[in-house]
């Protein structure tokens, strides 16, 4: 039976703390809040705990109360919920409602790190620490509930002309003035023949770029490609491109 298998619809959460086989732990409140109040586990219930190590480590429960729960590692499980090519997402600055979408659907697709951007057209230039506190649990959310293996990283802010130095790998630029480089040509055989490991994807804000960053990307070398005939919003683009590459190297 597959790892997947075995851990298929169990009750998940991260914790941030070192777990050992046959290990007592108190759980952090934020779960216990979930497990008394929503879930209603009880003494004798199970869980599962991950915390990054690539593992998912079955918790009995000892201990139950509204304000407290005390959990045993029964056993662990090997388990790799991430991809094996690294994608960065360098996502232009958008109305709140729209980044949390992009974040929830690239932190499920297994998008590495997300970092925000402050392209020309971008109406909104900052976001507040609670707003990086929501959307941080909204990763961790969304990565119990996906079954990955980490916590996606939520970068701080960067510029365009920066971002597009210090991006790693195959840059990705996506551009809807493109008319010669549709984004399926970058498909399994083009990222085999070019040894591919990490993927650092551009989206551009509500407006799109402008003329001088569309020079600057071609100046870095970046691969300038379209995904297709319509105008995306900026969060279908998102994801779309997040998507195609996914489903390139998932195989």
């Amino acid at each position: 039976m597959k790892t997947n298998q075995l851990i298929h619809n169990q009750l998940r959460f991260y914790c941030d703390i070192n777990l050992d086989l046959d290990q007592n732990i108190e759980l952090p409140k934020n779960i216990v809040h979930q497990v008394f109040r929503v879930l209603k586990k009880r003494v004798g219930d199970h869980i599962y705990l991950f915390n990054g190590s690539n593992k998912e480590y079955k918790i009995e429960l000892c201990e139950v109360t509204k304000s407290k729960i005390i959990g045993y590692v029964d056993q662990f499980i090997d388990y790799n919920g991430e991809l094996d090519t690294n994608i960065y997402l360098y996502q232009s600055l958008v109305e709140h409602t729209r980044m949390e979408l992009i974040i929830q659907k690239c932190t499920e697709l297994g998008v590495k790190n997300i970092y925000p951007i402050i392209s020309n057209k971008c109406k909104i230039k900052s976001f507040s620490e609670s707003k990086r506190e929501r959307w941080n649990n909204i990763i961790k959310e969304s990565s119990e509930q996906s079954f990955r293996s980490k916590i996606m990283k939520l970068d701080n802010i960067i510029n365009f002309k920066d971002a597009c130095i210090n991006a790693i790998g195959l840059k990705i630029f996506c551009n809807e003035y493109e008319t010669n480089f549709h984004m399926n040509k970058i498909n399994t055989s083009y990222l085999k023949q070019n040894n591919i490991s990490d993927i650092s994807i551009f989206i551009g804000p509500v407006s799109g770029y402008d003329q001088s960053e569309i020079l600057h990307a071609q100046e870095q070398r970046m691969i300038s490609v379209s995904l297709g005939k319509r105008v995306l919003r900026t969060e279908t683009a998102a994801i779309a491109s997040v998507s195609n590459i996914v489903n390139q190297i998932s195989w």
